[in-house]
């Protein structure tokens, strides 16, 4: 394993192949040629997102955790999204993709259940950052509002 893991880069280079594979299922593109390398780099993006997810699960103290779980939802949620308009629409692949409906449909409901544990952890460690950021925005507003009410109202003239 690495010394250091590019989270950030990891899961751009995924968002990118997925993209790819979109764009991909866009064309009319012969089925025999390339069902078996759409449906590898599908594999392989699920793979790698879980395994990140395992990664980022136990390693409570990494420095950029958060932002690190911020993008692997979205990754995640892109993915998801992206295998369910494929299940559900009707592409020139559909016939070839059959026999692989089940698998599909598993790692669909997987990269589900991993958005909803990604959601579950920022929503535990988020709070306590959005508290801070709040408190700041009250004062904040708090004391622009008390340096309106000091304004003379006559004053405005002589600016």
């Amino acid at each position: 394993m690495p010394a250091k893991i590019h989270y950030q880069d990891n899961l751009f280079f995924l968002h990118s192949i997925i993209r790819t594979i979109e764009s991909g299922l866009r064309l009319d593109i012969d089925p025999e040629y390339f069902r078996d390398k759409i449906l590898e780099d599908i594999f392989f993006v699920h793979a790698v997102l879980q395994r990140k997810h395992r990664m980022l699960k136990e390693q409570e103290q990494l420095i950029h955790r958060t932002t690190y779980l911020r993008a692997l939802r979205r990754t995640a949620a892109f993915f998801r999204t992206f295998l369910s308009r494929l299940l559900e629409s009707e592409t020139s692949f559909q016939d070839a993709f059959t026999p692989y409906l089940e698998r599909l449909k598993t790692i669909t409901a997987e990269q589900e259940a991993l958005v909803r544990d990604v959601e579950a952890i920022l929503d535990r460690v988020e709070p306590e950052e959005d508290t801070a950021s709040s408190i700041v925005s009250s004062e904040e507003f708090s004391f622009l509002l008390a340096e309106d009410k000091e304004e003379p109202d006559g004053d405005e003239g002589d600016r």
